[in-house]
This record gives C-alpha cells, structure tokens and sequence, in this order.
C-alpha cells in the first residue's frame, strides 16, 4: 500500500468491484420488477455476461500478451461504462426490453474478458513476484468487501430509486477505475515476443501438468454449480420465498462477509500451513456449508442462506488468492496473458451453462429443488484434488527459469 502504482490499481478495481457487485443484484432485479421476468429469463441474463469466455477467451489471451497490458484495461473500462449507461438510458426513453438487457450484459461480459485476462498478466509485472502474495490478498480482500457492500446497496437502491439506479453507478465506477489507470506511471511492459503468440503454446503448458488440469477441472465444476446457485439467488428470495428486495440483497451483501474473512487470512495461513495445504482445506472443508444455501427464507430462515454464504465464499475466495498466487509465480511472463486466458475458458467457460442449466432446473423441478441439486454438486466438486499431489505438498511448486524444469517439479 505504499506503493503509488499499486495503490492506484487497488482504488479503481475496489471501485469498480462494488460497482459490478451492486450490478449483479440490479440487472436481475430489473428483470425481475421491471421486465417481470421468470426464472429462466434471469438465470440466461446471468450466463449471458460469461458467455463471451467461450466466443473469444483464448483469442484475448493472445491479443493481451500483444497489446499493452495497462492500455488494455482502460479501454476496458471505458467500454464497460458506454454499455451499461445505455441500461438506463433505455429505460428513461421506453425502449427498455429483455432483448436490450440481454445484450448489455452479453458486451459487459465481452469487456470483462479483457479486463480479467489483463489484469491478471499486468499485476505480476506491476508489484513483483515476492509482493503478488500479499497484493492478490489485498485486493481479494476489498473485492470481498464489494460483495458485502454491492448487494445491499443494490437492494437499497432498487428500493428508493428503482433497480436501473444501481446499472447507472456500476457505469460510473468504471470511470473512476479508467481514471486510476491514466494517472497510473508503471515501468515500460516488456515488448511482446511476436515468434511465440501461439495459444497452442498455452494449451500445451496447461495439459503437461496433473495438478493444473485438476484444479482447471475442480474450478470449472464448483463454478458451474456456484453461478447456477447465484442466478437462482434473487429469484429464490424474492419470488419464491417472499422475501423483500432490500432485505435480500442485505442477506446476499452478509453472506459475503465470509469472502472478506477469507482474503485476510489467506496470505497469512499460507505462510505457516503452505500454500498447497491451504487451497486444499478450504476448498474441502467449506464446500459442505453450501448446504444450507437451500434452507432461506423470510425472517429467521435467512440465518442459514447466510452462514452457508459465509463460510463457502470464505473457503472459495482462500482459494482463490492461492490459485492466482501460484498462476502469476509459476507461468513464464511471456505466456501468463495466454495462459490466464485458456484457464479462464475451462473455469468460466461452464459458468452459462451453470446459468442455463440452473433456469431449466428451476423450470422443471422448482426453485428450491434446483437450489438443492447444484448445492450437491457443489460439494461434490473439489473430492478429485484428494488424488493429486496438493495432498502431499505444503507448498504449490514455484517457476524456475526454465520451462522443462517447471514442468519436471509440476509433474513431481
């Protein structure tokens, strides 16, 4: 935090966080008061905003590692900003329909990839691996922190001014993050190596190794169930239980409190148990909470829709700073645009279908039904990691100079 550089970085992405959290909260409820729209409506508004990492995620991790990594993010941001104040817009002139929404959320999703591919190749270089530790921590922890705040203001604000109100403040927070980033003065980014843009290049790097290919694997499951159960979320508590806007994005806003908690132990708990044993536990030990997820309600019933919240986002966002820890320390500068991209694909990737496959669920079975089956699933996901060497190992394997020999300590 001393550092201006970083600290520049951290405002505008904790600024834009709590703009996308309020976001994730306002867009299905526009839907849902404004459009009235069904279950199914809403869970494809919210596969909608991942469906651009299939369309063009591994061709972005390509163009990333070509184009500046900071100049990237800003237009980025800017774009994000035009979309989503057009939200409004349609909704002040009459011209405010699914399709419109649909389409917002779809080029959202399409600025997200860049952001989320360019940022994670462009932190690295920004702080140095013997900071990325405590920086990923840092700002896991105010993302998490979003997430508490974003949903309540979103409830609140779709309370007092309507549900386009919080679209409006997600657009500009993406202009207080496009802000940081011009008066942000980085080092020169190393020049792109052209001879090497291959993604077939990152493909091989991800495939060679058991570990990475299990944790691709773990990630894309509990993703698929996790964005199953978040599109089911707002529908679950408003619709089918009756439980009052403002309260519910209160509840959501809470259950994220475990996220917070999560990312300010987890450089801490790695340091004294090990990186490895760290993502190990939290991603087992906390997935079973999800459980409870299912059981909310009006009143008293919201404590477990909570504490289910808490102690799975708590786990997850752990392993989360772990995971991108060992990504940004272990992939060669080169290929990290390349490699965040393709990982992405396989992680996000399964996060529409999750969307769809929760609104066909809803559909057929009931809300709380479909709740309960992707909760199973979810603690399901993460038993595969008992067969690899995280089991073993205290720490994930750090990246020599020299790909083969990355490979060789990969591979054990």
């Amino acid at each position: 935090m001393r550092d201006r550089n970083f600290t520049l970085l951290w405002i505008g992405q904790a600024t834009s966080a709590v703009g996308s959290a309020v976001t994730s909260v306002a867009l299905p409820l526009v839907a849902v008061s404004t459009l009235h729209a069904g279950p199914a409506p809403v869970a494809l508004l919210t596969a909608a905003t991942w469906v651009p990492w299939l369309l063009i995620g591994l061709p972005a991790g390509v163009w990333v590692d070509r184009w500046p990594r900071r100049r990237t993010l800003l237009i980025a941001d800017l774009a994000s900003a035009a979309v989503l104040v057009a939200v409004p817009i349609a909704a002040a002139t009459d011209r405010l329909t699914m399709p419109v929404l649909l389409t917002a959320a779809l080029l959202a999703g399409v600025a997200g990839v860049f952001t989320g591919v360019a940022f994670n190749a462009f932190l690295p270089h920004l702080v140095g691996p013997e900071h990325l530790m405590a920086s990923n921590a840092r700002l896991q922890t105010t993302a998490s922190i979003a997430l508490v705040a974003g949903p309540g203001l979103g409830g609140l604000l779709a309370q007092a001014a309507g549900p386009v109100s919080g679209v409006l403040v997600d657009a500009l927070t993406f202009l207080v993050s496009a802000g940081c980033l011009l008066v942000l003065r980085a080092r020169p980014e190393p020049p792109p190596e052209r001879h090497r843009r291959q993604i077939a290049e990152a493909l091989r790097f991800i495939m060679r190794g058991r570990l990475l290919q299990t944790m691709l694997v773990v990630a894309a499951v509990t993703n698929f169930a996790m964005l199953g159960l978040t599109a089911l979320r707002v529908v679950f508590l408003v619709r089918a239980e009756g439980v009052a806007p403002g309260t519910a994005g209160l509840a959501i806003g809470a259950g994220s409190l475990g996220a917070i908690a999560g990312a300010a132990v987890a450089a801490r708990t790695a340091r004294r148990f090990g990186s490895a044993r760290t993502y190990l536990v939290a991603s087992l030990a906390a997935a079973p909470f999800v459980l409870l997820l299912p059981l909310g309600g009006p009143g008293w019933r919201l404590a477990p829709f909570v504490v289910g919240s808490v102690v799975a986002l708590g786990g997850a966002t752990m392993a989360n700073v772990m995971t991108m820890t060992f990504r940004g320390t272990f992939v060669p500068g080169h290929l990290l645009g390349r490699v965040t991209a393709a990982s992405r694909i396989f992680v996000f990737g399964t996060v529409p279908f999750g969307a769809a496959t929760a609104g066909l669920l809803a559909g057929a079975l009931g809300t709380r039904t479909a709740m309960w089956v992707l909760a199973a699933l979810y603690v399901l996901a993460p038993l595969p990691l008992l067969a690899t060497e995280a089991r073993t190992r205290r720490d994930f394997p750090g990246s020599p100079g020299v790909h083969g020999a990355v490979q060789e300590t990969v591979d054990g």
